[in-house]
């Protein structure tokens, strides 16, 4: 049985989903956790990352399944936290409720803009639809990606979702070229501010 399952998931494409997924997975390895990344999507954006970058350091296999909540345990090995990139729910939502119907943590990655806000209801309705199926009720919780440091706006966009009943993450993620434009290079450098967002999952599902 796996040690801890998260999903990133998120309506529509370009909301960094495949990027977290990945720097996530080298965050936990560096943490000296074993790691299985999922790559769900159909179009394999994580497994030709990992392809043109001669490999990762970790664990990583394709599987775009509607059912991935029955194939994923068969695969995973005890103790591997798994990482599930999960495809935008708009285009696949079979694979993407799965999903949803499997990890532990479900994460929503958002750019803090008033767009990406607007469209976390439908994740939202999605994951209250699938709660029944689950063995136990996920938790959720939302990641604020891209955020340009020197404006306010992930501030007050915390403080806008907080008011709405999500829960939102302590790190955020920075736009910066290190994460950005990390497609197909290798995954070698130390990720603080992954390292510091694994850290806190494990803390949520009370894991030392």
């Amino acid at each position: 049985m796996s040690l801890l399952t998260i999903a990133l998931v998120n309506l529509k494409p370009g909301t960094g989903k495949t990027t977290s997924a990945v720097w996530l997975a080298h965050a936990f390895h560096e943490l000296d956790y074993p790691v299985l990344l999922v790559d769900a999507d159909p179009a394999a954006s994580a497994l030709e990352w990992s392809d043109l970058a001669e490999g990762f350091p970790f664990r990583i296999i394709g599987m775009p399944s509607k059912e991935l909540h029955r194939r994923v345990p068969e695969v995973a090995k005890d103790d591997e936290v798994v990482i599930i990139d999960v495809p935008q729910m708009e285009d696949h939502k079979g694979i993407a409720r799965s999903a949803l119907r499997f990890a532990d943590e479900l994460v929503i990655p958002v750019a803090p803009h008033g767009i990406e806000i607007n469209r976390m209801s439908p994740v939202l309705e999605e994951i209250e639809d699938i709660q029944p199926m689950r063995k136990a009720p996920a938790r959720v919780s939302v990641l604020l990606n891209r955020v340009n440091r020197s404006s306010t706006a992930h501030t007050e966009t915390r403080e806008d979702l907080t008011e709405d009943g999500w829960t939102v993450l302590e790190m955020t993620i920075p736009f910066v070229n290190r994460y950005s434009q990390s497609f197909a290079l290798p995954v070698k450098a130390r990720a603080t501010e992954f390292e510091a967002l694994a850290q806190q999952l494990l803390k949520r599902a009370d894991i030392s």
